[in-house]
């Protein structure tokens, strides 16, 4: 493929001060007292009872700042909730509407611009870079919003407010190895992901799926005439690749009318 951009709307919080380190630490599902400085995470916010309120990527920008980016609509509850537990700590937030240039290939990207943060992509066997600030830019061609999507269900990872559904439990999101740290201290919900965890976790997992003909959202998916899950993403023309809500010990199912639906984890960049 040769290097296009997409642009896109994103919903970041700022967090600085002198205790943003400690108080992020401990707030969130991931590592935050070793980041170095530009490095980027993948991590979950979750209720103090353990039910997600956000999925979200961290960015070390500096030495007490923080850029945390989410999905569009979804930074408000994202701030509400990490103010929450503020008290007297020396730490400010503030939320913002950024622009992200998602570069898809390779890139030059000191031609870019106005760029406050540049993270890599958390997609699984990419390489991929999402520039993001107030207005950044970069001379590539753009991809549509349609061959994004595709690529994101092929190739990337399911988002909140889509797949990811808040109130929803971590464990089955299939996302515990790169949005959890199982080393760390104490953080608002650990109770429930520990738990869960220790017993194999979650029955149901969000998989990537492949069939040869056509599915929609919602659709059941069945193995031996059995219920299994259903579709959550997935185009409406071939290729379709998507994401489904399966039994985590489901590897092939079957879609309406008999439909061959294989199934592999997300972190699997296709079938």
């Amino acid at each position: 493929m040769n290097s296009v951009i997409r642009a896109t709307p994103r919903d970041v919080v700022v967090v600085e001060g002198s205790d943003a380190e400690m108080y992020l630490h401990g707030q969130i599902s991931q590592d935050v007292d070793d980041m170095t400085i530009g490095e980027s995470r993948l991590s979950f916010l979750l209720e103090p009872k353990g039910n997600i309120e956000s999925l979200f990527r961290i960015t070390r920008s500096e030495h007490e700042q923080y850029v945390l980016d989410t999905e569009v609509d979804h930074g408000e509850l994202l701030k509400s909730s990490l103010e929450r537990f503020k008290l007297r700590s020396k730490i400010e937030f503030t939320l913002s509407r950024w622009r992200m240039i998602a570069v898809l290939g390779q890139a030059d990207l000191s031609k870019a611009h106005d760029v406050e943060v540049a993270a890599p992509s958390a997609w699984p066997g990419t390489e991929y870079i999402d520039l993001l600030g107030a207005s950044p830019s970069l001379d590539l061609p753009e991809c549509s919003g349609e061959e994004y999507e595709r690529l994101r269900l092929a190739k990337g990872l399911p988002v909140i407010g889509r797949e990811v559904e808040i109130g929803g439990i971590p464990n089955e999101t299939d996302l515990l190895d790169i949005a959890v740290s199982f080393g760390k201290g104490c953080y608002r919900g650990q109770e429930l992901v520990e738990r869960i965890d220790s017993r194999s976790g979650g029955r149901r997992l969000i998989r990537r799926v492949e069939s040869a003909g056509a599915l929609a959202p919602g659709d059941e998916l069945k193995f031996e005439d059995a219920k299994v899950g259903e579709i959550l993403s997935i185009p409406k023309d071939a290729p379709y690749i998507g994401f489904a809500r399966l039994r985590a010990d489901v590897d092939v199912a079957d879609g309406p009318e008999g439909v061959l639906v294989n199934v592999a984890s997300i972190h699997d960049a296709g079938l």
